[in-house]
């Protein structure tokens, strides 16, 4: 791309912040924060941050601050985040100015473990408690095989709008109370370029001599056919991978295995005995690990790895993550061990969809459950396909019907607009896709667990929580034909539901910025729909019709609010995030007794009409498909079925019963047709899909 495409990018970037920060009722910089940690989540660079703004005077008037903190229990790192936004196009990021943000970062770190923060901060304030959590787990040098609080790295980052000056050519890697330190820059000319190549995050290229290895012997799998991958079986020394885990930590975790592995937050005892007692047995006693990659080099030779791009571990991350636990904390030496790679390069273009499928089947036969795999379920495709086929009834004030985007695969929403060309075909897009109106499937899991299933506790400790409990709801409750029309419409409900609340709590006189505001609206929601009178809910069909929440609703919500805010406040002296996380905190907060109003409760409509909806479109649709099947039975013909019936036949491939049942639409070209019932419907077209899974295909 151009230098001028990067200008035009950077200025219409600009002017969207200028706009969507209007209309979510944000300031500028309050805009581009969220929409950049969204970004660099969708990344996988870390997973739910928590906004906190944090800025004081320490000693001799030395200054920490940050806007923002997360952890991530799969590489045991603290994340500390800084916001830098300029409302203009033309300043640059000086070396000087990231020098100081990273130093604030870094002196909140040194006061934490030194314990002096309640010098400068408030007794109340939160950030205290935050700080004596962070200074104890910084603290703890020794193996827990219980629950490793423990972290190991710190990895700051500054997001910014800004170029970065030519001066900056690389920021090496420094140590903090003996734990590796990585600073990490996503300006503006970094997102362009992810953005302008397409892809859903930074590819890592690792070159085996950096670390120390002339290349990792393998043996290719020669396979016929025309597949889309290549397949090799590889032994890898246990210092290489201790070492590019160390660098590159969870980033090298495929999803689903950096959630197991944060859920865990324990080391394995077999693993790590056999490290430390018979490093010479551990290519025998383990599994080793699986991974992929989307391009290898190898040596002239073709015998050994010399570089790989875009490494992800499918299988085997409590092993990386044990192996390098080993060697930080026990001191272990790694040179014995060596452990067997299974290694899938993937040559077609749908890599994502690919490493989730292949992630899903190794990981079968262990802890991480179907559930962790719910990215490519039946119900994402169906609810993304109703995102697309019905329209958003036009707000008070609009001309125009709009649409909500469902975000079934991560980063879609920003891909979608990669494609068009001219300034009008990406605004035509985002007038019918308001930004406004994008929902990420992990999203929806939380509108739903906090409306629908009332667990605002799951909702706190996060997406992939929030997901696993969603799924397993729509895998054990939700029949198919309930994912209809009606109920997509009342799960936008929950969306605006959960959008609005946010936004009425971000405006609140109560509410300073960077407070628990997750919380806040997680249980400010459940507790509204745990106190509706029984048999009454909220008038969703009126929530959809006008696409906001009518005023009776919202000063309800603004009365609940509040009381929530007080009550989160009040946690007995535990970090206000980490209470809200906890079931008995929802158990203590659902005795609270609170009087809904009068206008509120006048407005409240008899959930059983909601229901019905939904039940009668799922009618609806169930007898629409028996007809389908029916009809499609007979419109293939009888010619058609004798043609399958001998060719199941021939290959012995039926049952008795099954050729009998075949013998019905045999017999649709006879004078006396005898049509199949709805059931023996139903068992004709198992046959034929069964035939056809066995390759009999006919015309």
């Amino acid at each position: 791309m151009s230098e001028l495409d990067f200008k035009t990018y950077q200025k219409e970037y600009l002017d969207e912040v200028h706009i969507n920060a209007q209309i979510e009722g944000m300031t500028y910089d309050e805009y581009f924060f969220n929409d950049a940690l969204a970004k660099l989540e969708n990344m996988g660079e870390f997973s739910d941050p928590e906004i906190l703004y944090v800025n004081k005077k320490g000693k001799n008037g030395k200054i920490m601050s940050f806007d923002a903190i997360t952890f991530d229990g799969s590489d045991k790192s603290v994340i500390l985040i800084g916001n830098d936004f300029k409302d203009s196009v033309e300043e640059k990021l000086t070396k000087t100015e990231i020098e100081k943000i990273f130093s604030r970062m870094l002196y909140f770190l040194e006061e934490s473990y030194n314990g002096q923060l309640e010098k400068y901060f408030d007794s109340f304030d939160d950030v205290i408690r935050l700080g004596e959590s962070l200074g104890y787990r910084l603290k703890i040098d020794y193996t827990d095989l219980k629950e490793d609080n423990s972290i190991d790295k710190i990895k700051l980052y500054i997001v910014s709008n800004r170029n970065l000056s030519e001066r900056i050519k690389s920021l090496p890697n420094t140590f903090l109370f003996g734990k590796k330190v990585e600073y990490k820059i996503w300006n503006i000319e970094r997102f362009y370029e992810l953005y302008a190549s397409g892809k859903e995050r930074e590819p890592i290229v690792i070159d085996t001599k950096k670390y120390g290895v002339s290349g990792i012997p393998c043996l290719k799998a020669e396979m016929h056919g025309n597949l889309d991958y290549d397949a090799y079986m590889a032994i890898i020394p246990g210092t290489f991978l201790n070492n590019i885990y160390y660098d590159y930590g969870s980033r090298l975790l495929e999803g689903n295995v950096r959630s197991f592995l944060s859920a865990r937050g324990k080391v394995n005892k077999g693993i790590r005995n056999t490290i430390l007692k018979e490093p010479t047995k551990f290519f025998t006693y383990n599994n080793g690990i699986a991974c992929t990659a989307s391009k290898i080099i190898l040596d002239e030779q073709e015998r050994n790895i010399i570089q790989i791009e875009d490494l992800q571990i499918i299988n085997g991350g409590q092993t990386t993550a044990s192996i390098t636990s080993a060697s930080i904390k026990d001191h272990a030496d790694l040179q014995n061990i060596f452990v067997p790679m299974k290694l899938t390069v993937v040559k077609n273009d749908d890599y994502d969809e690919m490493i989730s499928n292949i992630s899903k089947y190794s990981n079968k036969q262990n802890a991480v459950k179907d559930s962790d795999f719910f990215a490519n379920h039946p119900f994402h495709r169906a609810f993304e396909k109703l995102s697309k086929k019905i329209p958003a009834p036009a707000k008070s004030g609009y001309i125009t019907n709009t649409y909500w985007f469902y975000e079934r695969a991560r980063g879609k929403f920003d891909q979608e607009q990669i494609k068009f060309t001219t300034n009008a075909q990406k605004n035509t897009f985002l007038a019918k896709y308001p930004k406004r109106q994008l929902i990420k499937k992990e999203d929806l899991a939380k509108y739903f667990c906090a409306a629908n299933l009332k667990l605002p506790y799951v909702v706190s400790q996060g997406a992939q929580h929030s997901m696993t409990v969603f799924a397993k709801f729509i895998n054990d409750k939700l029949k198919p034909e309930y994912i209809n029309e009606e109920f997509y419409k009342l799960l936008i409900g929950y969306a605006i539901l959960f959008k609005e609340t946010d936004t009425i709590v971000n405006h609140s006189d109560w509410y300073t910025s960077g407070g628990a505001k997750a919380g806040i609206v997680a249980y400010t929601i459940s507790k509204l729909m745990s106190i509706l009178p029984k048999g009454y809910t909220l008038d969703f069909n009126k929530i959809w019709k006008n696409q906001t929440l009518y005023l009776s609703l919202r000063h309800q919500i603004e009365q609940i609010a509040f009381i929530t805010f007080n009550f989160i406040q009040d946690s007995h002296g535990v970090l206000v995030t980490e209470y809200c996380k906890k079931e008995e905190t929802w158990e203590k907060y659902k005795k609270i007794e609170i009087e809904l109003l009068q206008e509120f409760t006048e407005d409240l409509i008899k959930d059983e009409l909601l229901r019905e909806k939904i039940i009668g479109e799922a009618k609806t649709i169930k007898t629409a498909e028996k007809v389908s099947v029916e009809i499609e039975i007979y419109n293939l013909g009888a010619q058609y079925w004798r043609r399958l019936r001998e060719e199941g036949i021939h290959r012995k491939i039926l049952s008795p019963t099954e050729i009998s049942l075949l013998d019905i639409p045999c017999k649709y070209d006879s004078p006396n047709i005898k049509l199949a019932t709805e059931k023996q419907a139903k068992l004709i077209w198992k046959i034929r899909t069964k035939l056809e899974n066995s390759g009999v295909i006919v015309s």
